[in-house]
Order: structure tokens, then C-alpha cells, then sequence
């Protein structure tokens, strides 16, 4: 009954009011076109139109389905989900509430004029878009590891399935310079070779809120040509295109019109099988919500963002990047110094003494090895083990710090996973009298501090840092991965 009685009363059905938003967004020719528009009623969420004929229907979904969507949205709220069109000279007669007004023929004949430029221009329309890919940014050039492993094998499956619901929308996120961008752009540069006929758009967030304010500001300035342009450029980038990668959208936070507008693109390609894959510095349980009128903190550097966008982040496939491990570290050293011309000899120790330090991102990492090789070019530094470490100290601000007993203990007691004051304790299980032998042993390598200040330290005398020390060197000789982590020990103090 409700849809009937939109029927019989337009001028204040939900069906009256979008049809006098879409003409406030149409000039006079497409003012014309929605003469010949019908409603047959809002059924489960579906809008049904009706059009006399099967050009103007294709005319509709083309030039007008985007600002249809938007605006049934507004009207109906999340009731929402799509609009239908029905032909009517392709279904069997029925009695009509209405007859559709008919068009003049000089507006028909401008339709069908319209519509042949548009297809020999969409023909022509070149569907692989600018992307501005770094090279280096592959697959084949990411270094995979533990802090990164989940988030890899999800963009490698959006590659091998794009648009599959399981992944759809995939989100990956972790702090600024652990391989977001390098991931995006690598499931861009998969698919335009695996993939070519589909139309791929990767865009920074700032790209994205700069194509979307340059519509209002146009319209600030009552330039509707410049509109008009706007919004069909809009259109043709984002909602058309097979799969969306945007990074950073934590930078929209203060574009709360342009989250909306993301949000609406975002469910559109979802309804249309079409991938969307996000970047964010956080998780999304980690954004404070903004709910519906409320203004983002002024220079707050808190994560926000609106209800409407947040949504479906919080229901999408969300995968994280951590900091870089140990071992992540070392292949991401051996990956980038492979230009550095480090003694060959000393190459791995090298690399192993750079990777210890714990290091916050990719980014650093490759400032360190750029600064290795800017020395050498520079300087004509031989790149031995033994200048690494002096310049590593060097290039510290106040030269290397001075090592104490205490850091020596903290150093050993992480490494071996115990607390600093079982060390000086009377235990002498295996567990805790071999890292006291081992912090010993380089108090007195790496300290200037006499083997009675050593001993003073631990709650030893003299002779038995001596012997803790003869018994470590015994060991050191016949066990080879106690020399390497004693080793490993060694080069976190030095660095």
C-alpha cells in the first residue's frame, strides 16, 4: 500500500523528493530526459523505475545511475540498496497508474546524438589509468617476514581473486614506513600484467579529497561547466573502475563529506563485485567514532573518523604490519646493501652487526644503508667490519656512549630472558650461571672496570670471575651457538 500511495500522491512521496534533487543536479537537456522516467515503487529496498525504451535506459546507468544512487540514498536512508529499470516495450502490457509523459522528438534526437559521442569517446578512452607506480615496488621486491607475513599472503590473494567477497574490503595497516604503499602498489603492478583489461586506480587519500573538494569549489564559484566536468571525471576515475587501492585514509579525517562520498564508493563496489583495498597508520578499532554532526578535534593528532566510513572497516578483512623483527631486519640489510660495496669477507657479519639494533621501519634501515654508501663515495672508506662499528659510534651525536656494568647485566639478562638480579644471585643452575659467566666475560671485554669491580658488581670475589671466565672461553670454543649469541650480545653494546 505505502508504494501505492507514492504512486497516487507525488508531489510528497520519498520518489518526488529525489526527483527534484536529481533535476537541481541536471541542466535543461537532462531536465527533458526524466520527463520520460516512471516510478513503479520501492520493493525491498530496490527503487523501480521505468523507461520506454532500451536506449534511454542505457542512457540512465550511464550518465545519471551515480547521482540516482547518491540520491536515493539520502531519501530512503540505509533502506536503501539499488535501483532497478523496466523497459516497457519489452514487458507485456499492464494497466499503469500513469502514463509516461512523451519526449519531443528534438530531444530524442539529441539523446541518441548525445549517446553515439559518448560511445565513440568511451571507445576511445584509454581504460589503464596514470598509476604513478614506483618500480621497485613488487611483489618480488618486498621482503617477506613474521611482522608482515599475513598481510603479504592477503594482497597476493586479492591479485590471484580480485573482487572475491572473502577479501572484499581488505584493509591493511601499521605504522609509516613498514611496507603499506609497497603492498598497494605491488597488488596494482600484479594486475596490470596478469590482468590487463581491468581498470586498476591507486590513490593516496589527499588525491582523493582534492577530486572531490574540486567539485565544490567550482561550484563556490557558480562555474557549472567546470561542475559538470568535475563530476563526470569523478565518476569515470572511481565508479568505474575494477579495483580501488587508496592509501593513508587516515589523512581524510578532517573531509567529513568526503568520508561519506568513500563510504557510499565503497558499498557501491562491493554490491558490483569490484575490489577496494584501504591503507591506515592503525587498526580500526583503534579511530575514535564521530557520530552523526560531530566535528573532528582541531589540531588533534588522535585517529578519527565518521560513523559512516568506520562501519564497514570494522566488519572488512583488517591485516596488520609490525615492526621489523630480527630476522626481517637482516634480509631487509642483506636486500639493500647489495650495491654497498662492504668487504666480502665481513659482508654477513656486517649485516648481522646492522641488524641487531632494533630498527622502527623499512625507512630507516634504508637511510642507514644510503648513509653507508654516501661515506664510501665521499670518504673512500673501506667498508670492513671494524669501520662499520667506528662509524656507526661516530655518527651518534656526542660519539658512543660509555658502556657500564649495569648495561652489561640488562644486555645479557634480555638476551637469556631473565631478570638483572638473579645474575648476582647465589643460583647456580645452568640457566642462570652461564649468562652470569657471559656478562661477566664482557664486563671485562667492553669496561675498563678491574676484575675486583667486576666481582664487587656480581657479589664475587676475584678468583671466581677469573674462573667464570677461563670455564666461558673453555665453552665459547666447543659451542657455537653460544659464541653466536654471546656474539649477538656483543654487537648490541657496540651499536
Amino acid at each position: 500500500m505505502d508504494n501505492i500511495a507514492y504512486l497516487l500522491d507525488e508531489t510528497s512521496s520519498p520518489w518526488a523528493r529525489a526527483l527534484a534533487l536529481v533535476r537541481e543536479e541536471c541542466s535543461g537537456f537532462g531536465d527533458a530526459f526524466f520527463d520520460a522516467v516512471g516510478f513503479d515503487g520501492f520493493f525491498e529496498g530496490y527503487v523501480c523505475l521505468t523507461v520506454p525504451d532500451s536506449f534511454r535506459e542505457t542512457w540512465l546507468n550511464s550518465h545519471y545511475g551515480s547521482l540516482l544512487r547518491k540520491t536515493f540514498a539520502s531519501v530512503y536512508g540505509s533502506d536503501f540498496v539499488d535501483y532497478k529499470v523496466r523497459v516497457l516495450d519489452s514487458t507485456p502490457v499492464q494497466p499503469a497508474l500513469r502514463k509516461p509523459p512523451q519526449v519531443p522528438k528534438e530531444v530524442e534526437r539529441r539523446i541518441l546524438t548525445s549517446m553515439a559521442q559518448a560511445s565513440v569517446a568511451q571507445a576511445d578512452k584509454k581504460l589503464a589509468e596514470n598509476l604513478n607506480l614506483y618500480e621497485k615496488y613488487t611483489f618480488d621486491n618486498f621482503v617477506e617476514g613474521e611482522c608482515n607475513f599475513t598481510a603479504l599472503k592477503a594482497c597476493r590473494t586479492i591479485v590471484e581473486h580480485p573482487g572475491d567477497s572473502a577479501m572484499n574490503l581488505l584493509l591493511v595497516y601499521g605504522a609509516p614506513g613498514l611496507g603499506k604503499t609497497h603492498l598497494l602498489q605491488s597488488i596494482a603492478a600484479s594486475l596490470q600484467q596478469s590482468r590487463p583489461g581491468l581498470r586498476i586506480v591507486y590513490r593516496q587519500a589527499y588525491d582523493f579529497l582534492r577530486d572531490f573538494t574540486a567539485i565544490g569549489y567550482a561550484a563556490k564559484a557558480k562555474d557549472w561547466n567546470r561542475v559538470n566536468q568535475l563530476k563526470q571525471e569523478f565518476s569515470d576515475r572511481y565508479e568505474r573502475c575494477d579495483v580501488l587501492l587508496m592509501d593513508d585514509i587516515q589523512l581524510l579525517k578532517s573531509g567529513l563529506k568526503c568520508q561519506a562520498r568513500l563510504s557510499m564508493l565503497i558499498k557501491y563496489m562491493s554490491r558490483m563485485g569490484r575490489q577496494v583495498v584501504l591503507s591506515s597508520d592503525c587498526p580500526p578499532s583503534k579511530f575514535k567514532k564521530l557520530s552523526q554532526g560531530e566535528l573532528p578535534e582541531r589540531n588533534s593528532l588522535s585517529h578519527e573518523l565518521t560513523a559512516d566510513l568506520l562501519n564497514p572497516l570494522e566488519n572488512c578483512v583488517a591485516v596488520g604490519i609490525a615492526e621489523p623483527d630480527f630476522n626481517t631486519r637482516m634480509a631487509l640489510i642483506r636486500k639493500m646493501s647489495e650495491g654497498i660495496p662492504f668487504v666480502e669477507s665481513d659482508r654477513e657479519e656486517i649485516c648481522r652487526y646492522l641488524a641487531i639494533q632494533p630498527r622502527a621501519n623499512v625507512r630507516i634501515i634504508e637511510g642507514l644503508m644510503n648513509w653507508f654508501r654516501a661515506m664510501h663515495v665521499l670518504n673512500n672508506v673501506e667498508l670492513n667490519l671494524s669501520n662499520v662499528k667506528r662509524m656507526q659510534a661516530s655518527s651518534k651525536s656526542g660519539g658512543a656512549s660509555i658502556l657500564t656494568v649495569d648495561n652489561i647485566m640488562e644486555s645479557v639478562a634480555a638476551e637469556f630472558s631473565l631478570e638483572p638480579r638473579l645474575l648476582c644471585s647465589k643460583r647456580q643452575d645452568a640457566g642462570v650461571s652461564v649468562p652470569r659467566k657471559v656478562a661477566m666475560y664482557l664486563c671485562r671485554e667492553l669496561t675498563t672496570e678491574s676484575l675486583k669491580s667486576i666481582g664487587d658488581a656480581f657479589h664475587r670475589d676475584y678468583s671466581t670471575v677469573i674462573s667464570s671466565i677461563n670455564s666461558l672461553v673453555d665453552q665459547l670454543a666447543k659451542d657455537e651457538s653460544l659464541r653466536r649469541r654471546v656474539e649477538d650480545v656483543r654487537y648490541m653494546l657496540e651499536s
